[in-house]
């Protein structure tokens, strides 16, 4: 059995239709066995909602349906108290192994937030986001997968 967990641009190409991603993603997910489960964390909707009160009027319908489909096709995973020591601590690493100034360090903090998610769920991480390839040079317990790849 495995746990993935999906990255909010892996969850936007796989209700997209038009995404070139989408049926990559959709072969991957009807290839897992019935045992294995897959979450998207409750940031990802927080995003989604950022979408789709930024989107313009006439794409707000699709993010709505994309949203309330994810919440009914995936199961959703809170933050967890035990997510907060990770995510400090890979925060941390980050900075110092790029060397970040603190306003670079914060537009990272969604994706460590997931990385700390998956650690704690023992979940594969999917996305095509290459900071989850450097997460994982730190935390080598994070496993990750990019299924909008071949």
């Amino acid at each position: 059995m495995m746990n993935y967990l999906l990255d909010s641009n892996t969850v936007s190409d796989f209700y997209d239709e038009e995404s070139l991603s989408h049926h990559r993603i959709l072969r991957k997910l009807g290839s897992l066995d019935d045992e294995d489960q897959v979450f998207i964390s409750i940031i990802t909707l927080y995003e989604q909602e950022y979408g789709y009160s930024n989107a313009p009027d006439n794409k707000k319908r699709a993010i709505r349906k994309m949203i309330e489909h994810a919440k009914k096709d995936f199961i959703v995973l809170p933050l967890a108290k035990e997510g907060a020591r990770i995510f400090g601590k890979l925060k941390k690493q980050l900075v110092d192994e790029r060397k970040l100034k603190k306003e670079n360090a914060k537009k990272h903090n969604i994706d460590i937030i997931l990385a700390s998610t998956a650690l704690i769920h023992s979940c594969v991480l999917v996305s095509s986001d290459g900071i989850y390839r450097d997460l994982n040079e730190l935390e080598p317990n994070l496993t990750t997968q990019n299924w909008a790849e071949n």
